[in-house]
């Protein structure tokens, strides 16, 4: 649990468990996020979309097929029922973090405390996330 945290702060250490894992593809995938800015972040009220940016010089993924990591899930202070996170990959780059809530719950204004863990629990089932990009 983590307390009294930024959506910044929360937004990084929501990338670190999405591209946790020994595999080229997240690999390449953190590199590009380690150059990246944000582009945009836009509140839904259950939820958010930030838009990364990248420059020229990021490493592209070596297939250039559109996919997303979807298996990072959440609990914060005041939803009811947890939260996921999506990140869309397009042509070999990050593009969009979506985070919700599930249910119609509105997204908290402020972060206190926070979990995140994975869909599979503690730990990731690599063998079904890379099904994703083979």
């Amino acid at each position: 649990m983590v307390d009294k945290v930024d959506f910044h702060e929360f937004e990084v250490e929501v990338m670190r468990k999405i591209l946790s894992g020994n595999d080229e593809v997240l690999d390449t995938l953190q590199k590009q996020y380690n150059l990246s800015r944000i582009k945009d972040r836009e509140f839904s009220g259950t939820g958010f979309f930030t838009t990364f940016h990248l420059p020229n010089n990021a490493p592209r993924l070596k297939i250039s097929k559109s996919f997303q990591i979807g298996d990072v899930i959440g609990q914060i202070n005041g939803v009811e029922y947890g939260v996921g996170f999506v990140l869309f990959i397009k042509d070999g780059f990050l593009d969009i973090l979506e985070g919700y809530t599930y249910g119609e719950e509105v997204w908290p204004s402020k972060i206190l405390e926070y979990s995140l863990s994975y869909i599979s629990g503690d730990y990731r089932d690599m063998e079904k996330l890379q099904l994703k990009w083979k």
